[in-house]
């Protein structure tokens, strides 16, 4: 995942969590939150380092 991405969602989650009013509501932005996080520090996955049309053009 692109790591730039996951930052713009963890902000996201953070201006939600900030006007939420139900405990049910911040238990399911605290679980996307740390998710978001594991996704962070996991680091991009092999299989979106290669080329993206790599697959296609093995195809061909």
């Amino acid at each position: 995942m692109n790591p730039a991405k996951q930052h713009r969602k963890l902000h996201k989650l953070l201006s939600k969590a900030e006007v939420c009013l139900t405990r049910d509501e911040a238990q399911k932005i605290l679980k996307k939150a740390a998710k978001t996080q594991r996704k962070l520090e996991k680091g991009p996955s092999p299989e979106n380092s290669e080329e993206p049309n790599s697959q296609f053009n093995a195809i061909q």
